[in-house]
């Protein structure tokens, strides 16, 4: 093998360690919504319970309303409960509110 083979191989090797090193240490994206979506995020007040915020979280593709309790005073969050508001809609009928 001749000196400048050899030092072809070195540049090289040291192209492609680098290019390794570059693709390692670049981050991931994040994973956050699992499945896509389109949310809305209202956040209101307890009105019992002044260190209590409620965020409520609409799931605008599928109609799902949740609700979750953040306690101020501990530092907790606390799920309070989800409903389907498509079948609430369509549960109310004439004469309920609905159409």
């Amino acid at each position: 093998m001749t000196q400048r083979t050899l030092a072809v191989l070195v540049v090289l090797n040291a192209i492609l360690l680098a290019a390794i090193a570059l693709t390692m240490s670049s981050p991931q994206p994040a994973q956050a919504q699992i499945g896509g979506g389109s949310y809305l995020m209202i956040a209101g007040s307890n009105a019992a319970v002044p260190q209590q915020q409620v965020i409520y979280i609409l799931n605008q593709s599928n109609g799902k309303l949740g609700a979750i309790l953040v306690n101020d005073a501990n530092g907790r969050i606390d799920p309070i409960g989800a409903r389907e508001l498509s079948q609430d809609i369509q549960n109310a009928g004439p004469g309920r509110g609905g159409r």
